[in-house]
């Protein structure tokens, strides 16, 4: 047992290379502070993570207006995965975690009042 959860149910969750679970999309911690880059940070919930980023979310700027452009995961973090819980879950598993992220996580109207001060 770690952390009071079985192996069992640790083999079927996300887990981050630090050791982390992460069974939500909530869990993970978002920061945009790449606004010349347009793109917000998608962080290991785990503060001592030797990763830190796990992905991001990209987005582009027409008329004042944010419009979504793409998310994804870096590869060391899809490919643990991917060999623990095999391609076909993991794969589906971190693309609803970037959907739920991109379309209720991420605060879109707050990113465009930041970018037009």
């Amino acid at each position: 047992m770690r952390l009071g959860i079985s192996v069992s149910e640790i083999e079927r969750k996300i887990l981050c290379v630090c050791g982390q679970i992460i069974e939500t999309p909530s869990d993970y911690m978002l920061v945009f502070v790449k606004k010349e880059m347009m793109e917000v940070d998608i962080l290991c919930p785990n503060p001592s993570c030797f990763l830190k980023e796990l992905g991001y979310v990209k987005f582009k700027v027409e008329e004042g207006k944010v419009s979504f452009e793409k998310a994804a995961f870096y590869s060391p973090f899809v490919t643990w995965n991917v060999a623990r819980l095999g391609r076909e879950f993991a794969i589906k598993t971190l693309k609803e975690h970037l959907r739920e992220i991109v379309k209720k996580r991420i605060e879109w109207d707050r990113i465009e009042k930041e970018l037009a001060t």
